[in-house]
């Protein structure tokens, strides 16, 4: 089988060295990115859940750390936590070791299959009829070396702010809301105060915030297009973590080659966090606190490693929606 894949991201490398270790015959395509670190968007943190997912394609995911985090402080709140800043431009170059990045966009009429992996873009697949999509914008800073080594993560309308270490003194610092420009929210959290100088690069993105039940469907009619990653929604819409989710529904898609309905059931099955925090998207876009089962649902945070209890869960999210004002009646 001859597989297209159009996007050279974190999805589609991943998804393009798993096929070749295959025997699939694969192009992978992408198009130009003007960001300094050459990727979009450029995010750094994960999960420990990126260590299987490495080793299957022949990868040692603690070549990539930058630094390992115990602990998260939200605002003045410090939470056990067990998460990393991965290097991921070089897990992209060596996910793409050996294979030759295409310039452009495929033609899926040269293809048997074409892969759209294209992230917000969802340059192949047909439109989501209510795509919802937040802004975000980011920095690369440097810092003082007396800066304590620990994220940091301040609540704005619509949304958060971060600063994350990424290791040699620097930090990545950004801001996504739901319902609003970002930039000036990441201006007025107080973040930027630790930078030392201009920042290195700066970049703005989109996040796909529809969860999976949100971004059907996966799978052409035709069954020659197939999504992965956050072209079909696999992006936790509130946390933000997207390079996990892209790479297991890479897997389920191996898994599933001939079988859409089965993939679209397996996708569907694998991320119900990622409707929950929907769920509360969708209650602060119409200008509603979540209620109890929402904040329960979305609490589980086992893959951040955090240990946290319902009520630290709820005073939390309760804080985060205290700094949203006038939400007005979007929807997504």
């Amino acid at each position: 089988m001859k597989v297209a894949i159009a996007g050279a991201g974190v999805a589609g490398s991943y998804c393009a060295r798993l096929l070749l270790a295959e025997g699939y015959e694969i192009d992978l395509y992408d198009l130009p990115h003007p960001n300094p670190c050459g990727i979009a968007p450029c995010a750094w943190m994960t999960t420990a859940g990126i260590a299987p997912l490495l080793a299957a394609a022949g990868l040692d995911y603690q070549a990539y750390i930058l630094e390992r985090f115990s602990s998260v402080r939200f605002e003045d709140h410090e939470v056990q936590a067990a998460l990393m800043t991965i290097d991921k431009p070089r897990l992209i170059r060596d996910l793409q070791s050996g294979i030759t990045v295409i310039a452009g966009s495929p033609d899926p009429s040269r293809y048997d299959r074409l892969i759209d992996a294209t992230g917000t873009a969802r340059a192949f697949l047909p439109p989501v009829p209510q795509d919802c999509l937040g802004q975000c914008v980011q920095v690369r800073v440097q810092v003082s070396p007396a800066l304590q080594s620990v994220p940091m993560v301040r609540y704005v309308n619509g949304g958060y702010a971060w600063s994350f270490p990424i290791g040699c003194n620097l930090r990545h610092i950004g801001c996504i809301s739901h319902l609003t420009d970002p930039a000036s929210l990441l201006q007025g959290c107080h973040l930027l105060e630790d930078a030392i100088g201009l920042p290195i690069c700066r970049c703005r993105s989109l996040l796909r915030v529809t969860a999976p039940s949100g971004a059907l469907p996966f799978v052409s009619p035709d069954r020659k297009i197939w999504g992965v990653g956050e072209a079909i929604g696999c992006v936790y819409p509130i946390v933000g973590d997207g390079i996990v989710p892209a790479f297991e529904s890479v897997r389920l898609l191996l898994s599933h080659m001939d079988d859409p309905g089965a993939y679209t059931a397996e996708v569907m099955a694998a991320f119900p966090q990622m409707e929950a925090e929907r769920d509360i998207l969708l209650a602060l876009k119409a200008g509603r606190l979540p209620g109890p089962g929402q904040l329960l649902r979305a609490g589980d945070l086992d893959r951040l490693g955090m240990r946290i209890g319902t009520v630290e869960i709820a005073r939390i999210i309760t804080r985060a929606l205290a700094c949203t004002s006038q939400v007005g009646d979007q929807r997504p």
